[in-house]
């Protein structure tokens, strides 16, 4: 057992972290970064980045004076802070920190130094590895967390009535598909999306008289979010459930993706694999009212997500990482 500093939280992934490690019965503290124009262009980043590193200067003390046997920072552009740590860290990839920051050749050899200094880099879904080029031998696939005791009262859909749109509205995530497929069992079913990300506006613009877009909810709120509708479509590009997927299945909601079987040649996650608009659409009118197939994917899901992404089954994965095992 040690004493592990947690650093950044990307979507409530480490304070989770911490709260595994401790239920395992290691020492987590958990440091927050401060993010000044996190959601700014690309270019403003780059501008305000002397002025984010000077506010990572307090947190980089407490690290230095912890005491901690190792320091493990989230988001691969982060690593810094655990370069200056002075301690053995470890970095956590969670997606846009690879396919959109390496996209930039600046931003792609700043996080590339840091990931050299790392002990070990864990990526969160499998289709990640294809950017890890070069780090292999470092690197490690590590699925997020989820609390499913947060989730655990809700219960099985018995027919579908409302559907989410759950995703940030990225180009990377496909949403375009989502949207055309749910519009056209708009007469069918309640639709409800997220309002942010870049093509929200523009979404909003196309799919508003079918599509109620509400503004973006807590952490917290997640659970109740999801207990008002039955269905959820998620990515429809990366070919992986993302973290939105994954508690729509802790909450025992039917979840329609575009997966993409190569990455999980082994015990897939039970979605239902839809890869274009029409096949959304049909797919939301066959279990409108098939209550059995509803209840079955319902228990598929969160049996899946208990024993692939349960605080245990993370801790677990986590320590072995920590210790070298694959």
């Amino acid at each position: 057992m040690g004493r592990v500093a947690i650093v950044n939280d990307v979507a409530g992934v480490g304070p989770l972290q911490a709260e595994a490690l401790r239920q395992a019965g290691w020492q987590a503290d958990f440091f927050d970064l401060p993010k000044p124009g996190a959601r700014w262009p690309r270019w403003a980043k780059v501008l305000v980045l002397p002025y984010r590193l000077a506010l990572y200067v307090p947190v980089v003390w407490r690290l230095r004076r912890g005491g901690y046997d190792l320091v493990h920072v989230h988001f691969v552009s982060q690593g810094v802070v655990g370069a200056l740590s002075g301690r053995p860290y470890f970095l956590h990839a969670h997606g846009s920190d690879l396919h959109l920051n390496f996209a930039s050749p600046l931003m792609k050899r700043w996080s590339e130094r840091w990931m050299r200094g790392a002990r070990r880099i864990f990526y969160v879904t499998p289709n990640l590895a294809v950017f890890l080029e070069g780090f292999e031998g470092k690197s490690l696939l590590l699925p997020n967390p989820i609390d499913v005791n947060r989730f655990s009262a809700i219960p099985p859909p018995e027919r579908i009535e409302a559907v989410l749109i759950f995703m940030r509205l990225l180009d990377v995530k496909g949403p375009e598909v989502a949207f055309a497929g749910a519009a056209e069992v708009a007469d069918m079913f309640s639709l409800t999306a997220i309002d942010a990300g870049p093509l929200a506006a523009e979404l909003k613009q196309r799919y508003a008289d079918r599509v109620d877009f509400i503004a973006p909810v807590a952490h917290d709120e997640i659970p109740g979010l999801l207990a008002r509708h039955q269905a959820v479509i998620g990515q429809m590009r990366q070919g992986v459930p993302g973290l939105s997927a994954l508690e729509a299945m802790a909450a025992g909601r039917v979840v329609l993706m575009a997966l993409d079987a190569r990455l999980y040649p082994t015990n897939p996650p039970p979605v239902i694999n839809v890869q274009s608009a029409p096949q959304i659409a049909q797919r939301l009118r066959e279990l409108h009212d098939a209550a059995a197939e509803l209840g079955r994917l319902s228990r598929a899901g969160r049996d899946w997500i208990e024993a692939h992404h349960s605080l245990r089954a993370h801790a677990e994965a986590l320590i072995r990482g920590y210790e070298g095992k694959d």
